[in-house]
């Protein structure tokens, strides 16, 4: 996993924090991680691909498609990992 990957994960997590009762859509995902990495220099058109991470990260377990994404236990172990390292 890259930090793009992480970012969604973020992404996700500040949805529900904000409390949104439902899960975040995956046109509101996409459009929330290209309007954060916009600036980002370093992306290359390879690096971009928003749909092709969050399919691994759900194949990975690390979300799950509810009417919505939200991260599953993993993913909330995942991204605390990260942000405490």
């Amino acid at each position: 996993m890259d930090r793009y990957d992480f970012l969604i994960l973020q992404i996700i997590h500040d949805h529900k924090e904000k409390g949104f009762s439902s899960n975040i859509r995956l046109a509101e995902l996409e459009r929330e991680f290209w309007k954060r990495i916009e600036d980002d220099q370093s992306l290359s058109i390879g690096h971009g691909r928003v749909g092709e991470r969050i399919t691994k990260l759900y194949i990975d377990e690390f979300i799950v498609n509810r009417n919505g994404y939200t991260l599953t236990k993993r993913g909330r172990i995942q991204l605390s990992e990260s942000v405490t390292s």
